[in-house]
């Protein structure tokens, strides 16, 4: 989702009082942010020591290689020692270290979800995967819905009956948003993308619905000939199934 980059690289410049000096940060690594969720528990962003808030900003989505970097001396240091990955921790209220994942990508930030009619609160972790080049790359978000000291991520049935870690591209031709919920209540989120169907062919725009409904997250998706991409507005609410 677009708009909330600034916004929630403002929480991690605040350590948040009740963690102060109660889990170690690991070496090469700052917190970046710091969320707190239910039961006195927290999500927590590391990213590269390096990494300042202004930083960051400058070089989301913008790809995290040397040549992005205007400091030039910070360039060359990247250039000879590159970015680490984030990694996104589950603190305790304690401020133990529940479980940690490293991310494989330097940038990522986490927001609540807004979400309603779900079991418990949802937070969107989103992964800057901005390539050097081409439109096909960008921020990718999933679905966290941490319990019993675990960061679940979101996994959604298709109609084949299989199951899939729900991830929501934002690239330069694909886009997503929470769409207003069902009549019932139900939580729904929509994404658009757009592809060639194969090599040297017509694109195919693609629609998908992601409801929660039964106790799980559903795909409903159809396609139709045709292109898309971020220039254009977000299609309306009739184009998705």
């Amino acid at each position: 989702m677009k708009g909330f980059n600034s916004a929630v690289l403002g929480l991690g410049l605040a350590v948040w009082c009740g963690l102060a000096g109660a889990t170690e940060v690991p070496a090469g690594y700052r917190v970046a942010q710091q969320l707190p969720i239910d039961n006195g528990q927290v999500l927590e962003i590391l990213e590269d020591v390096r990494m300042t808030p202004d930083l960051h900003r400058a070089l989301w989505g913008n790809g995290t290689e040397p040549e992005s970097i205007d400091d030039q001396v910070l360039a060359a240091d990247v250039e000879n020692k590159p970015f680490v990955d984030a990694q996104v921790r589950l603190l305790a209220a304690s401020g133990e270290a529940l479980e940690n994942k490293s991310l494989g990508y330097p940038l990522a930030t986490v927001e609540k979800a807004p979400l309603v009619g779900l079991p418990a609160p949802a937070y969107f972790l989103t992964i800057d995967e901005t390539a050097p080049m081409g439109t096909y790359s960008g921020p990718a978000t999933q679905v966290l819905m941490p319990s019993t000291g675990k960061l679940n991520a979101t996994v959604y049935r298709t109609a084949e009956g299989k199951s899939e870690v729900l991830f929501l591209a934002q690239t330069g031709k694909a886009a997503w948003q929470v769409g207003a919920p069902t009549a019932d209540g139900v939580a729904q989120i929509q994404q658009v993308s757009s592809s060639p169907a194969s090599e040297d062919e017509e694109f195919v725009t693609t629609y998908r619905t992601y409801r929660f409904k039964n106790g799980a997250w559903q795909l409903s998706s159809r396609q139709e000939t045709g292109y898309w991409d971020t220039e254009s507005d977000f299609p309306q609410r009739s184009a998705f199934p």
